[in-house]
């Protein structure tokens, strides 16, 4: 009966040699070579080794605060003269500009397309009525929204969809389409300390303070440039806007905006805590350091065996 071969086990031949000889200061040096390398293997000229930032991929959780605030230019054909049409659904500022403070329908719908309790698209629609003798020839909206990020990183703040349009020839509306994109400058925190960003700064209309005495709190061009300067913000990048041109016929005239936004999943760059960093340090090591010690191995075993060292 044939006999089959259940286990077997290499051949060892030991070589031995004094302490601080040649050999035994080449077995050391192997050995070294075999524990170091990987880490400039992986080190490279960048220093990629240890990341420094993580990324991950999250769809912001963005609700409509139900504030707007929409600046129309018009012109007479008969006078020349240019008026400002006001439109916003904030009472406080709407007092600040009475004079030229005007009522318009506001719609507002949102959209969640996965069923995943995360609205992935808004839809706004504006409709603000003008005289017979206004033709629009500017437009510039500001619509509030809340921007959550509830993963990794841990963030709550007030952000701010703009849109304008300048036309030489009047304007009876504008469709405008585009994403709303999370932007930052560094890497974020994931300790919780990410979420208290620009709370001095929110509501960026503030009804209940007194600021909003000011002409200014209701600036759309002031808004804009608080806002601006934040290093982490969100911002609305818009496709193809369409620009409805006013044909001029009497009756019942108006300006019509329609706005939609979608928010995607995007990318979110964080801060990795040291347990994450010690993970992919870990992974990234053992993944060349066996390749190192084998070959060593078979070096060491070369020399030996035909008696260089």
């Amino acid at each position: 009966m044939k006999k089959i071969v259940v286990h077997e086990e290499p051949l060892t031949k030991s070589y031995s040699a004094p302490r601080l000889s040649i050999a035994y200061l080449f077995v050391i040096a192997c050995n070294v070579f075999a524990l170091i390398v990987p880490f400039y293997l992986w080190n490279g000229p960048n220093g990629e080794f240890w990341i420094t930032q993580g990324s991950l991929r999250e769809q912001p959780d963005v609700s409509f605060l139900y504030k707007v605030i929409m600046v129309l230019e018009a012109t007479s054909p008969t006078t020349e003269e240019t008026t400002e049409i006001f439109v916003s659904t904030v009472d406080a500022v709407n007092f600040l500009r009475h004079d030229s403070v005007r009522m318009a329908s506001i719609q507002f719908h949102n959209e969640d397309m996965n069923i995943d309790g995360i609205a992935d698209w808004f839809t706004l629609e504006v409709e603000v009525p003008l005289n017979e003798d206004e033709r629009v020839k500017s437009m510039q909206v500001l619509a509030f929204f809340n921007f959550r990020l509830k993963r990794r990183v841990k963030l709550d703040m007030e952000t701010i969809v703009h849109s304008a349009v300048a036309s030489d020839l009047p304007m009876s509306g504008y469709d405008t389409e585009g994403a709303f994109l999370f932007r930052q400058a560094n890497p974020l925190g994931i300790r919780g300390y990410s979420s208290q960003l620009y709370t001095n700064e929110t509501p960026l209309v503030n009804a209940e303070s007194e600021a909003v005495h000011r002409v200014s709190n209701s600036n759309v061009g002031d808004i804009l440039a608080r806002y601006r300067k934040r290093d982490v913000a969100a911002d609305y990048v818009e496709r193809y806007p369409i620009k409805r041109l006013d044909s001029g016929t009497p009756g019942d005239r108006s300006y019509r905006l329609q706005m939609k936004i979608n928010v995607p999943q995007q990318d979110i760059s964080y801060i990795p805590p040291l347990a994450e960093v010690l993970k992919d340090a870990w992974v990234k090591y053992f993944s060349v350091v066996g390749l190192c010690w084998l070959l060593v191995e078979r070096v060491k075993s070369f020399a030996f065996r035909h008696h260089l060292i």
